[in-house]
């Protein structure tokens, strides 16, 4: 068991992504419970201390990882424990921010060597995740200071929840359209936009240098 938890610890981006893809399962499983927003935030502070870790590996400068981490944290608590939606407002916009500069931190990471390692394979599909993570918090960023921004076909009237968020954000991210959610407000819209353009980038850039040094590689 010792060794399977330090051969896991070996692989940080491994370890994100697969923190984000349990947070993403286990919100609507918790959303019944009476502190589902208290055990989901815990899950956030577990991935974003987790992406930290992530950017302190890359070539990134570490104090600027710790300058939106740490403040994220203290709001997030606060909001926890008082319950007031402006905590919630900053901790996201902090958080939001984190996932973005920890996908820099990542695709710096993966063009820093002319090597694959598994490590930079797990890094490719956990900057995608970062990417869909940090979007969908400036999603709810948008839609708590203009209600109404983002509307979808269920309940039209209320906000939409965070996996409707996330949903929205990997379905914009990887070119497969908006579903049944739809952005109204232009500051959604523009968030939509550069998304847009960061997916397709991400596609253009990463994923062929991935396939080009792996066919290097093969031929050698």
């Amino acid at each position: 068991m010792q060794r399977l938890i330090s051969k896991i610890f070996t692989y940080p981006s491994l370890l994100l992504l697969i923190v984000q893809l349990l947070s993403i399962v286990i919100n609507p499983l918790l959303q019944s419970t009476k502190f589902h927003q208290a055990i989901f935030n815990c899950f956030n502070l577990l991935a974003l201390s987790l992406a930290v870790w992530v950017v302190n590996r890359s070539p990134v400068i570490n104090w600027v990882a710790w300058l939106f981490a740490v403040p994220a944290v203290l709001f997030t608590i606060a909001y926890v424990t008082t319950g007031q939606g402006n905590y919630l407002l900053w901790a996201q916009s902090l958080e939001s921010i984190m996932y973005l500069y920890t996908a820099i931190g990542l695709v710096m990471y993966m063009f820093n060597d002319q090597i694959i390692t598994r490590d930079e394979m797990f890094a490719s599909a956990a900057t995608f995740t970062v990417l869909a993570w940090g979007f969908a918090l400036a999603y709810s960023v948008c839609q708590q200071i203009y209600p109404g921004s983002i509307m979808g076909t269920l309940h039209p009237d209320q906000p939409r929840s965070w996996v409707e968020l996330v949903f929205l954000s990997f379905s914009i991210l990887s070119g497969t359209g908006y579903g049944d959610i739809i952005l109204i407000h232009p500051i959604a819209k523009v968030i939509g936009t550069f998304q847009m353009f960061v997916g397709i980038m991400y596609m253009a850039l990463i994923v062929s240098r991935l396939v080009t040094l792996t066919t290097a590689i093969t031929k050698n």
